[in-house]
């Protein structure tokens, strides 16, 4: 399999894995009981929307455009990683994304990464993500590096 392919592979995968666990409440995966169905359905249609024109861009095969879908992906990681990851090692949150939030909605899934003093731990759930999305953004770059 070319490394396109296999980028375009991981895209797909990216996006039927953040719409499942967006919609699915898939608990103790991920919790959705406080969520409304407007709120699910409005978070995966607009995040919905913007994965698959990241996609079409990159299966353009125009290199101009593949390098915007890769300037995507990585700012859907960046994200990802200053929603999480920040809260986790330094306490610190985004206003998007307060510890109330994060205790109404999170505390109650699966997490497999150790308590760092009072901080936020990371799900389960968007430590997949987060993996699926860092490939995702190796792969997509070094499938234009190579093509």
């Amino acid at each position: 399999m070319s490394l396109f392919a296999f980028s375009i592979l991981l895209q797909i995968l990216l996006f039927f894995y953040f719409e499942a666990t967006t919609l699915l409440n898939l608990y103790p995966w991920n919790d959705l009981a406080k969520y409304t169905n407007r709120e699910k359905t409005l978070e995966a249609a607009s995040n919905g929307l913007v994965i698959l024109i990241s996609m079409g861009l990159f299966i353009s095969h125009i290199k101009w455009l593949m390098t915007i879908s890769v300037i995507f992906w990585f700012i859907f990681l960046i994200m990802q990683l200053l929603t999480w990851w920040m809260p986790y090692l330094t306490g610190r949150h985004l206003k998007q994304f307060p510890k109330s939030l994060y205790e109404t909605h999170f505390i109650r899934t699966i997490k497999i990464l150790p308590r760092v003093k009072d901080h936020i731990v990371p799900d389960a759930q968007h430590n997949v993500l987060q993996f699926i999305s860092l490939i995702t953004v190796i792969v997509s770059a070094l499938s234009i590096f190579y093509a």
